[in-house]
């Protein structure tokens, strides 16, 4: 197919000419063969012309439906990719002047088809994740309220002030619960669209350093570069996603002895690639995609929202890039990959 297609314009442009001049060529054997007698040997040969230019203009004139049948198919069958979700699809590349570019096109409509697919995919399932947590967390701190208030308009007279006070005061945290768990869903609902600008990854590197050394063990972080690294991204964001890393990178060597968190930005490959490794436990593979699941966590003591990493993963998703975790005995490392 790549081979027919090569040479489909200048094929295109001769069949054409032949259509449009075998005709005329025809007619004009045709009056000659009119004016010669029929007997003659020459005249024999002019009707034999004729006859031979009218058959090769036919002849043409199909190979040139075919030529124009040929790129309508390519289109069919893009279509038919579509319809079918056929995400592996992939119109053959041509040096050709015309089917190039809309070889190139219609490669270009697939491929943003394909992303647009898996993004709608992958959003799918995260909300799915989202609303299971939702419904359990918000099942889980709303049947205490329902028990205690049945018990308390059932038995108005067998409750002592004691007791409704503390029945009181269980029904405040509950509520306050409740609206701490919604706090934090809209924190992950509610990003605007990132205001992006080049910002070189040192500069980057000092505002947080300089947001986290009051804390507890930010002086077991490390920042580094590895030459001249120029982010284009929405720094507040970015900051807030690098942070959320950091402080989890920080609380994980907690207990490690000479613990150490190491912040490196790099460009392998030209791309900008920012790493965020410390020496803690190591995360089990099972579970190594659910610490991206909001409300998920795997810290022993329960302390913050549980949607640090989620909102930390949505920020680089806003930025076309990924985030991602790999852990192997004795490093654990975030890796921040920009377009």
């Amino acid at each position: 197919m790549a081979l027919s297609s090569r040479h489909f314009t200048w094929n295109v442009v001769i069949t054409v000419l032949l259509v449009m001049t075998m005709p005329a060529a025809s007619v004009l054997l045709a009056m000659r063969v009119g004016g010669v007698q029929a007997s003659g040997s020459k005249g024999m040969l002019l009707s034999f012309g004729a006859i031979l230019t009218a058959v090769l203009a036919l002849i043409a004139l199909f190979k040139l439906i075919k030529l124009i049948r040929y790129p309508v198919n390519q289109t069919e069958l893009m279509a038919r990719a579509v319809v079918n979700k056929d995400f592996m699809l992939h119109i053959p590349k041509t040096d050709d002047p015309m089917l190039g570019r809309a070889s190139q096109d219609m490669n270009r409509i697939l491929e943003t088809y394909r992303k647009d697919q898996n993004e709608l995919e992958t959003r799918k399932n995260y909300y799915d994740r989202i609303l299971r947590v939702m419904t359990h967390e918000l099942r889980n701190t709303v049947t205490p309220i329902v028990s205690l208030t049945d018990w308390m308009l059932q038995n108005p007279d067998a409750q002592s002030e004691q007791e409704r006070q503390e029945a009181i005061e269980i029904i405040n945290t509950q509520a306050h619960n409740v609206c701490s768990f919604l706090e934090s869903y809209r924190q992950l609902t509610v990003l605007a669209q990132p205001a992006m600008s080049d910002i070189p990854a040192t500069t980057l590197f000092r505002n947080i350093q300089a947001l986290i050394k009051a804390e507890k063990g930010a002086d077991r972080v490390r920042f580094e570069t590895a030459g001249d690294v120029i982010l284009h991204v929405d720094s507040s964001l970015i900051s807030l996603a690098l942070m959320n890393i950091i402080r989890n990178a920080i609380q994980a060597t907690d207990e490690v002895e000479e613990g150490l968190v190491t912040v490196l930005a790099s460009m392998p490959g030209g791309k900008p690639l920012i790493t965020v490794t410390n020496n803690g436990p190591e995360i089990p593979q099972a579970i190594i995609e659910q610490i991206f699941m909001p409300f998920y966590s795997t810290k022993k003591k329960q302390s913050g929202s549980g949607i640090g990493l989620a909102l930390s993963r949505q920020i680089m998703q806003l930025h076309e890039g990924t985030l991602t975790c790999s852990s192997h005995y004795p490093y654990t490392t975030f890796t921040f990959q920009f377009k």
